[in-house]
C-alpha cells in the first residue's frame, strides 16, 4: 500500500483546521457536476467527510473509501451528527475493490497525489475503469508542491493548533525533494500538549508525487478514457495559466 496513512494527531490537526462546512472551492464545483450525472458515486480518499457531507446533503448517492481508520472513524462521527448514513469502504484506491459499478469517481483537493510511485497511481486510474460504468467519469485534481519546493531541508514551526479538549497540537515540518522521480516527502512531527505536558506524539511521512499537465493527460489516454477535459481552480471554461493553479481533470471511461 502507497498512500499515506493518517493517525490520530495528524486526523485532529485536519478535521480542526479543515472542518465541514467550510467554504472551499470544490464543493459547488462537485454539486454542480456531480448532481447532472446521478447515479452512485464514489469519493476517493474521503478523509474526514469534508466534501462527502455537502455532496450527501445536497441528496446524491455517494459512498466514500480511505485507508485510514481514524479519518473514517471522524467521518462516520460527522455523518452520524447529521443523520447521514453513507457507505464507507476501508481500503486503498489502487487495488479497489468494492461491490458494483459508479456512474463517477471523484478525488479531490490533490489527494491523487498521495499515491507515491507512478505505477500505483496507474493502478489507480485502471481500477477507477474496472468499477465505472459504461460512460462512467471521473474527476480528479492536481497540483504542484510549490511552496515546499522553496523550503527544501528547512525545518518549520507550523502555527500552534488549539483542539476543543483544552490541549494544544504543535507540528515541526520539514521536506525532502526527489527531483528526478517527482516525489516531495514531508516529515511531520506532531506534539499534543495538555496542562503542560505531551500527552501524545506522532511522526507522519507525507508523501506527494506531482504530475505535469500534459504527463497526467498522456496517462489518462493511455488507461482508456477520453472526452478528457481541463479546467483550473475549480473554475469551468478557465484553462490554467500558473503554476499554482489547481489543475482539475475529468474523464470518461471508453
Amino acid at each position: 500500500m502507497t498512500s499515506t496513512i493518517y493517525g490520530p494527531l495528524c486526523t485532529e490537526v485536519y478535521d480542526i483546521t479543515k472542518p465541514i462546512g467550510g467554504k472551499y472551492p470544490d464543493v459547488p464545483y462537485y454539486i454542480s457536476h456531480l448532481s447532472r450525472i446521478g447515479g452512485r458515486i464514489l469519493e476517493a480518499m474521503v478523509g474526514t467527510g469534508r466534501l462527502l457531507i455537502p455532496l450527501l446533503e445536497a441528496g446524491m448517492n455517494v459512498e466514500g473509501i480511505d485507508t485510514s481508520p481514524d479519518m473514517l472513524a471522524i467521518c462516520r462521527k460527522h455523518c452520524l451528527e447529521r443523520g447521514l448514513n453513507p457507505v464507507l469502504h476501508h481500503g486503498d484506491i489502487e487495488n479497489l475493490d468494492v461491490p458494483g459499478k459508479f456512474s463517477a469517481i471523484v478525488v479531490s483537493f490533490g489527494s491523487f497525489m498521495l499515491l507515491e510511485k507512478r505505477t500505483a497511481a496507474v493502478g489507480a486510474l485502471q481500477a477507477f475503469a474496472r468499477h465505472l460504468e459504461p460512460q462512467g467519469r471521473i474527476f480528479i485534481d492536481l497540483e504542484l508542491p510549490i511552496e515546499d519546493f522553496k523550503t527544501e531541508n528547512i525545518v518549520k514551526q507550523r502555527s500552534p493548533i488549539d483542539c476543543p479538549d483544552g490541549s494544544t497540537i504543535l507540528l515541526q515540518c520539514t521536506s525532502q525533494i526527489d527531483w528526478l522521480n517527482q516525489l516531495n516527502t514531508t516529515v511531520i512531527r506532531y506534539e499534543k500538549w495538555k496542562d503542560g505536558k505531551i500527552v501524545a506524539t506522532e511522526l507522519q511521512n507525507l508523501s506527494l508525487r506531482w504530475f505535469g499537465r500534459d504527463e497526467f493527460l498522456m496517462c489518462l489516454r493511455e488507461n482508456a478514457y477520453k472526452d478528457i477535459t481541463l479546467c483550473a481552480n475549480y473554475t469551468d471554461d478557465l484553462q490554467p495559466s500558473s503554476h499554482t493553479d489547481t489543475l482539475c481533470f475529468s474523464a470518461v471511461l471508453e
